[in-house]
């Protein structure tokens, strides 16, 4: 069933990190936490909703930092303190490490290695912090406590569990940044340049500005969402342009077809 929509909703697969799209919002929070991660900070918490470019902008710091300051991103949860001090270990270290028994022996190993360590503070990226377990997190403070680690937890905020509101999360933080969702004029600017990269911005002229707009509106300016919506979108119009080309020659997107879409990613009940 290969059409001219095929590789257009390919576009919108979630995951793609090498077809980030820079925004505003995006450009001012990355800014945010390069300053951050430059103050005497110990903690620093990061948070937005899912789907809002939260592990993007981790990447993008680590990779733009870690050659000019001690850097270590760690993008996957850990939930038990030897696993956490093991993989910090050989991160450190770039070597095999011995058997950890937790925390403390970390830190004697840590010191023994590092004589210099009073100089050195390094920095930790902990992306998916919601899922780290309280015992472990509460290490991981008392770490912070010594000097020779800062850490910025990056953390989901759902409508669900307002994570936030945890109280390993609001003791000791020195520092919050949020990362929003995307305005209606960052969807469009988001729009204009999936398909300009994709050299497919002719696609972007199906799309009139009521429709945009109705797009954001169901999305709420989270892209996950959005990403989603228009891969369902194009996979419709994928199957009308094999078994009935007629329905998708018009100069416009049929709104209908978004509202199946939307339709179809439980965005609107029907």
């Amino acid at each position: 069933m290969n059409n001219r929509f095929t590789e257009i909703k390919e576009i919108f697969v979630e995951g793609n990190v090498f077809d980030y799209v820079n925004l505003d919002k995006s450009t001012l929070t990355y800014e945010k936490l390069a300053q951050s991660i430059q103050k005497p900070l110990k903690l620093i918490l990061f948070f937005g909703k899912p789907g809002t470019g939260k592990t993007f902008l981790l990447r993008k710091l680590y990779n733009d930092l870690r050659k000019k300051q001690p850097l270590i991103f760690f993008p996957q949860p850990f939930f038990d303190e030897v696993q956490f001090t093991t993989s910090l270990y050989e991160e450190i270290f770039q070597e095999e490490a011995p058997k950890m028994s937790g925390y403390e022996h970390f830190l004697r190993l840590y010191k023994e290695r590092s004589p210099s360590h009073e100089k050195v503070v390094i920095t930790v990226l902990l992306d998916e912090a919601q899922l780290y377990p309280s015992d472990l997190i509460e290490k991981i403070r008392l770490m912070a406590d010594t000097r020779l680690f800062k850490f910025l937890f990056t953390v989901h905020k759902t409508e669900k569990e307002d994570v936030l509101a945890k109280e390993y999360f609001t003791t000791r933080i020195w520092e919050s940044i949020e990362l929003p969702n995307s305005s209606a004029a960052e969807l469009q600017v988001y729009l204009e340049k999936k398909f300009l990269f994709h050299n497919r911005f002719e696609y972007l002229a199906l799309f009139k500005p009521m429709q945009i707009r109705y797009m954001f509106e169901l999305t709420k300016g989270n892209l996950r969402t959005l990403n989603k919506l228009l891969y369902k979108l194009f996979e419709i119009y994928e199957y009308y342009e094999a078994s009935k080309p007629s329905l998708v020659r018009g100069k416009y997107a049929n709104t209908k077809f978004i509202q199946m879409a939307a339709i179809s990613t439980g965005l609107i009940n029907a």
